[in-house]
C-alpha cells in the first residue's frame, strides 16, 4: 500500500491519489529492506570473490602527488584526548592504488579536499556548479506487535508539523514504512536552509509522532534503535566534476540523492557500478602489471583519469532521474509547499 498525506495541526489528514503523483514518487514494486544487511550481504558476495574489506578503518588523509592520487591514509587510533599516544595506539596505514573510488557520504573530508585540490565545482567554461545544500534526517526503527504491522505499506507525509500553510516554504517531510517481521521504519527530513532559527528538527520528529494518522502505527511498540544522518539535497546542479586522476567520486560524495525521493542508494550503487566498468575497461588498457599482482605501485606509476565514468553517468538513468527533479528544491525555496508540489507534479 503506497500513500501519500497532508497531515493538518487539527490532527486531520487527507491522502493525494497516487495518480497525481509525480512517478518518482510511486513506490509499487519496490523492496523495503535493512541497508545494513545488504550491505553485510553485499560485503560477503565480494570476499568470495577476493576482495580486501577493512571494517572500522576511516580514510582520513588523500595521498597525492604532483601527478594525482595515489591512495589513502587511515587515521591512527589508540591516541589520548591530548593527542598523545596509548598503550591501545595503533599508527595508521597508507593503502595505494591505481585508482581510487571515493564514496564517503554526504560531504565526506577526503572528497571535499579532493573538489578544493582539483577545483572540481568548476565547469570547463568557468563558472561553476551551484553550491551544494543539504538535509538533515532522523529516523527511528519500532517493533510493534502483529495486530499493528502492516506489510508493504509505505507512507509519505508533508504538512504538519514542518508546514503549517500552503506558502510555508520550509523543505522537508516524512516517511514511514512497514518492513517484516513486524518493524515500522520512521524518518523526518528537513533541508537546513530552513529560515526559523528556533526550528529543532529532532523535537519536530517527536511532535509528528503525536498526530493520530502516525501515533497509531506505534501503539505497542517499543523503539529499538535511532539515528541521525545528513543528506545532500543540492542535486543535479550540484553535481561536480566527478573524476580525477586517480580516482573518481561515486555515490553521495559526488551528490547524486534524489531529494524528492529520499533516496539515494540506488543511485550510488548504480555510480558505484559505472566507475568499476569505466576503471576495469581503463586499467586493461595499460601494460602496468596490476598491483593484486605486486603489492605495491610501480616506481613509474602515473595515475590516470577515466573520464568514461563521467560519459557513462551522463548517459545513465541516474542523471536523467535528476534531471527531472532537478528545480525541485528551489520551487518549495520559491512558492512555498502548495506551489512545489504543483510545480513538481507538472514538471
Amino acid at each position: 500500500e503506497d500513500q501519500f498525506s497532508i497531515l493538518t495541526e487539527s490532527g486531520s489528514s487527507f491522502n493525494i491519489p497516487n495518480f497525481l503523483l509525480p512517478k518518482q514518487l510511486h513506490n509499487h514494486g519496490n523492496y523495503i529492506l535493512s541497508l545494513s544487511q545488504l550491505c553485510r550481504w553485499l560485503a560477503q558476495e565480494a570476499e568470495e570473490l577476493g576482495v580486501e574489506i577493512y571494517p572500522g578503518f576511516a580514510a582520513s588523509e588523500v595521498l597525492v602527488d604532483e601527478n594525482g592520487v595515489t591512495g589513502i591514509a587511515t587515521r591512527d587510533v589508540g591516541l589520548a584526548k591530548d593527542g598523545t599516544p596509548k598503550a591501545t595506539f595503533e599508527r595508521g596505514v597508507e593503502l595505494k592504488a591505481r585508482q581510487t573510488l571515493f564514496a564517503e557520504g554526504a560531504r565526506g573530508s577526503c572528497s571535499e579536499f579532493l573538489m578544493r585540490h582539483f577545483n572540481l565545482r568548476e565547469k570547463p567554461d568557468g563558472t561553476k556548479v551551484q553550491p551544494q545544500s543539504y538535509g538533515l534526517g532522523i529516523k527511528e526503527v519500532w517493533e510493534v506487535p502483529p495486530e499493528t504491522f502492516k506489510p508493504g505499506f509505505v507512507q509519505h507525509t508533508l504538512g504538519f508539523p514542518l508546514q503549517s500553510s500552503p506558502t510555508d516554504k520550509v523543505f522537508g517531510g516524512t516517511f514511514l514504512y512497514h518492513q517484516e517481521p513486524n518493524l515500522v521504519l520512521a524518518g523526518l527530513v528537513v533541508g537546513l536552509d530552513y529560515e526559523n532559527p528556533y526550528l529543532n528538527p529532532y523535537k519536530e520528529f517527536q511532535q509528528w509522532k503525536t498526530h493520530p494518522e502516525i501515533k497509531k502505527h506505534f501503539e505497542g511498540g517499543t523503539c529499538v534503535s535511532y539515528g541521525a544522518r545528513v543528506l545532500n539535497e543540492g542535486g543535479y546542479h550540484a553535481i561536480p566534476k566527478t573524476t580525477f586522476s586517480g580516482g573518481a567520486l561515486i555515490g553521495c560524495s559526488a551528490g547524486f540523492l534524489n531529494a524528492v525521493k529520499i533516496k539515494g542508494s540506488h543511485t550510488a550503487l548504480k555510480s558505484g557500478m559505472l566507475a568499476a566498468e569505466a576503471v576495469f575497461e581503463g586499467l586493461r588498457k595499460t601494460d602496468e602489471t596490476p598491483v593484486a599482482e605486486t603489492g605495491e605501485l610501480s616506481d613509474d606509476h602515473m595515475p590516470q583519469e577515466f573520464t568514461s565514468y563521467t560519459d557513462k553517468l551522463e548517459s545513465s538513468w541516474v542523471y536523467d532521474e535528476l534531471y527531472q527533479v532537478r528545480n525541485c528544491h528551489q520551487a518549495f525555496s520559491k512558492w512555498g509547499v502548495a506551489g512545489g508540489l504543483m510545480y513538481n507534479g507538472l514538471a
